[in-house]
């Protein structure tokens, strides 16, 4: 299931699409609409590495993508912390 280090990426992008699918379940006042968008990326990114791994097969591009896939999931968790300490719309 893992023989490339880019379907652990994979999965972890889907993991992180669906707890952040889940978020309005859970606490509905921090989701907003702009994380359908968040959400679907991180599902077709994580679909991609996940499932297909001829397509990136040279390091420099493993590397990037690495370095994408932790800067999307820091951005989605300080937004998301962020908006608990201020609750506005």
């Amino acid at each position: 299931m893992f023989k490339n280090p880019l379907n652990l990426i994979g999965t972890i992008l889907i993991i992180a699409a669906l707890a952040l699918s889940a978020l309005p379940f859970v606490r509905p006042s921090l989701f907003r609409r702009q994380d359908i968008v968040l959400i679907i990326v991180f599902l077709i990114a994580g679909f991609i590495l996940f499932f297909n791994d001829r397509w990136y097969g040279k390091e420099l591009i493993q590397f990037n993508l690495i370095l994408l896939t932790i800067s999307a999931i820091f951005y989605t968790v300080e937004s998301i912390r962020l908006r608990s300490k201020n609750p506005q719309q």
